[in-house]
């Protein structure tokens, strides 16, 4: 019997929205997928799911992040990552050559729902009694994964918050599917903040008032809104630390001084003496005490001790830091395809681009593209406004009249 590499590939991407919960495991299930993927496409001679203005920019930057290694004072570092990136991409044009059919994306989105409701239903048994239903126990009040002590929360939810509204702002569906969409979206706003993110707060700002106005039923939608704000509100009274955490948004730079904002100085530096070319990808860590000055006075880098930081908690400082103005062309060249297929596609594309404004912002001092586990969420939120792009093509050539 032959083997259905299809079916073997949709499964997988079941399994993969599990395992953003689950430690690490969506590296070794994202290796799976890109291993079936590359055996399908020689198998069939599927060479054209390449020939993507996206994917190229991307093997592009990543061949320029990977020749950083000739320059950089650890080679070896920045041509690991820079093949680990270049791993993520792959992903990216799996899911974009695997989802094109509605079909195909109709069953993803009845999984996804399924997997987000039981994601919300944790978080909220565990901030209520104080352990998910995995026994995981809750940390200094905040939300927790299903297994551990991480929070991805705040790299997912996003991304599938665009997601789910682009698919609320579609319109001519049915009443019951509107109401599955804004139940899920309602879980994932109520999660967000039990989390104690703070990055996405800005954006959703912006955000959540689009998709209630682009809405089919844009009265129930700002109706769910003030809900959702009235509900958020009381959360946070009832708990002290989510109103610490809150309350330093009030002044960032201030709360920030001695962490990211020291970071971000030592990064600078980094820059100003390497400006074309960075110091190397993922050398920041190397080559932060070089350029570290006292008067920074960073409670998280201390050359005396050896005490420093893996990253510059920046996407665009990381950039900077490590790839120079050679870099930041890259990554201004990749955001403006996406922004110029936004721009073609109109307001269900622009919400469904969400996770990568957010991703490739400063309102997440976590994103780095140095980072394995960042760098991740990173591409996977182009794979995601992809998925939305597709859906809303397809969607539109299936309601035209033939």
């Amino acid at each position: 019997m032959a083997i259905n590499r299809d079916k073997i590939l949709e499964y997988l991407f079941y399994l993969l929205s599990l395992s953003f919960f689950i430690g690490k495991s969506y590296k070794a299930v994202t290796g799976v997928i890109v291993l079936v993927f590359l055996i399908d496409v020689i198998v069939k001679r599927r060479w054209d799911v390449f020939n993507d203005p996206i994917f190229i920019a991307l093997a592009c930057w990543c061949s320029y992040i990977f020749s950083s290694a000739l320059w950089a004072v650890n080679p070896y570092s920045a041509m690991r990552s820079a093949l680990q990136v270049f791993l993520w991409c792959l992903l990216y044009v799996a899911i974009k050559s695997t989802f094109i059919n509605k079909a195909y994306i109709d069953r993803y989105i009845r999984v996804q729902m399924i997997v987000i409701l039981f994601i919300v239903a944790n978080a909220l048994i565990q901030f209520i009694i104080g352990f998910n239903l995995l026994g995981t126990p809750i940390q200094a009040s905040r939300v927790t994964d299903l297994i551990g002590h991480n929070r991805v929360f705040a790299y997912v939810f996003p991304l599938w918050i665009g997601f789910f509204g682009a698919l609320l702002a579609l319109k001519g569906q049915r009443t019951k599917e509107y109401l599955l969409y804004g139940v899920v979206l309602m879980g994932m706003l109520l999660t967000m903040p039990l989390s104690g993110a703070r990055g996405p707060l800005l954006l959703l700002a912006i955000f959540l008032p689009l998709i209630a106005w682009v809405s089919p039923y844009r009265k129930w939608a700002f109706m769910a809104l003030g809900s959702f704000l009235v509900i958020s509100a009381v959360v946070v009274s009832m708990t002290p630390q989510l109103q610490a955490r809150i309350l330093t948004l009030a002044h960032p730079f201030e709360d920030q001084k001695h962490t990211r904002v020291s970071i971000w100085l030592t990064a600078f530096e980094e820059f100003k003496d390497n400006p074309i070319l960075g110091v190397g990808f993922k050398n920041f860590r190397d080559r932060q005490f070089e350029y570290y000055k006292d008067s920074f006075e960073s409670h998280e880098i201390n050359p005396k001790t050896g005490e420093g930081q893996f990253h510059a908690h920046s996407p665009w400082m990381d950039i900077l830091a490590e790839q120079g103005l050679v870099g930041i062309a890259f990554a201004l060249f990749l955001l403006f395809t996406i922004a110029k297929i936004v721009y073609r596609s109109g307001p269900v594309v622009l919400i469904g681009s969400m996770g990568v404004w957010y991703s490739f912002s400063l309102l997440n001092s976590g994103f780095s593209l140095s980072s394995g586990t960042w760098s991740f969420f990173m591409i996977l939120s182009i794979s995601v406004f992809v998925m939305i792009f597709n859906y809303q093509k397809a969607y539109l050539q299936e309601k035209r009249p033939s």
